[in-house]
């Protein structure tokens, strides 16, 4: 991983077209498959992120959003939507780009979006993997939930920051 960056290397944010859903679907594919192995048995993420990429299945989903991709030293390395005033939606970064202030960046670069947009807090849907992130981000677990996938079912946490 050091290898792929220097200090040089800046995060920079653009908005997430409909156009990046070939990219979407392989950094979602990669964080699920590769970045929740510790937290998922395989059976549970193959039923989460398919048996492959699919980037018809993101096409309508970010075009209905506000979303940002983040990219460092040439690649895409994550993105996060925002729905409603204050739901993320989605929040991934490829497994070879986290711990490196990707999702840091996102999330305080949506923050301001969602105030502006009258949201009194963010709230979240967010897996095991993702659950320690968002604590460290000032959110609460506000309970568990349990989503079914392809006959499979995963435990996510409801959780909720006030602004």
């Amino acid at each position: 991983m050091a290898d792929m960056m220097s200090s040089t290397d800046q995060i920079t944010l653009r908005p997430l077209l409909p156009e990046d859903a070939e990219v979407v679907a392989e950094i979602f594919y990669e964080a699920v498959m590769r970045g929740a192995v510790a937290f998922y048995t395989r059976e549970e993420r193959t039923a989460w992120a398919g048996p492959a990429p699919d980037p018809e299945r993101w096409r309508d989903r970010i075009g209905t959003s506000v979303g940002l991709m983040a990219e460092r030293a040439g690649r895409s390395t994550g993105f996060m939507t925002l729905v409603a005033p204050g739901t993320i939606d989605l929040a991934f970064v490829h497994p070879d780009w986290s711990g490196h202030g990707i999702g840091g960046a996102l999330l305080d670069a949506l923050t301001p979006i969602a105030r502006a947009s009258g949201a009194k807090a963010l709230e979240a849907d967010v897996s095991k993997a993702a659950r320690r992130f968002f604590a460290r981000h000032g959110f609460a677990p506000e309970g568990e939930r349990h989503i079914h996938r392809r006959g499979v079912t995963l435990t996510a946490y409801r959780m909720r920051k006030p602004l």
